[in-house]
């Protein structure tokens, strides 16, 4: 089944979403922007859950691309999934299409029937908004869920929002 897509300007903090997606950074041990704001908004045990990972399953940090889970602590939200973006003109873009693969596949493994998104890398790592929403909306279009049924795409701006609700229409 295809889920249905949201694109809304709104805080990814507050939604009542069974899964947010983190744009982490490799530590895993939170930073600005989105990464920073869950981190706050979702307290301290998210960090201790996230040095648990480290220490249990990616003592280098977690790898560009790749994606893990924890519980959404005091977020609305019942989980969070934590990716790691491309760097614009260090990393390779494909690796931005896994992130949202992967944070799929983990929402899809835990049965999660809704899923947000932030922008990964468009922020502090420099991938141009335009470049992004194309990989994303490739991604997403060749999405089959068995279990989500919503993906809502997250925007800090309002002009990013125009991007990205272009960039879908237009198909």
């Amino acid at each position: 089944m295809k889920p249905q897509i949201r694109i809304i300007n709104a805080d990814i903090t507050t939604l009542s979403v069974e899964a947010i997606v983190n744009a982490a950074n490799p530590t895993l041990y939170g930073g600005g922007g989105v990464d920073g704001a869950i981190h706050d908004a979702a307290g301290p045990n998210l960090l201790h859950a996230c040095k648990n990972i480290r220490k249990s399953q990616y003592p280098q940090g977690l790898p560009t691309g790749q994606a893990v889970i924890t519980p959404g602590f005091n977020l609305s939200a019942k989980h969070i999934i934590h990716t790691v973006g491309p760097v614009y003109h260090k990393d390779d873009l494909a690796l931005l299409a896994d992130c949202y693969r992967n944070s799929l596949k983990l929402a899809e493994d835990h049965n999660c029937k809704s899923i947000a998104f932030p922008s990964i890398s468009t922020g502090a790592y420099g991938v141009p908004i335009t470049q992004a929403v194309k990989i994303v909306k490739k991604v997403i279009d060749s999405f089959e869920s068995q279990h989500i049924k919503e993906i809502i795409l997250v925007l800090h701006t309002v002009n990013d929002l125009e991007i990205y609700l272009q960039t879908f229409k237009d198909g």
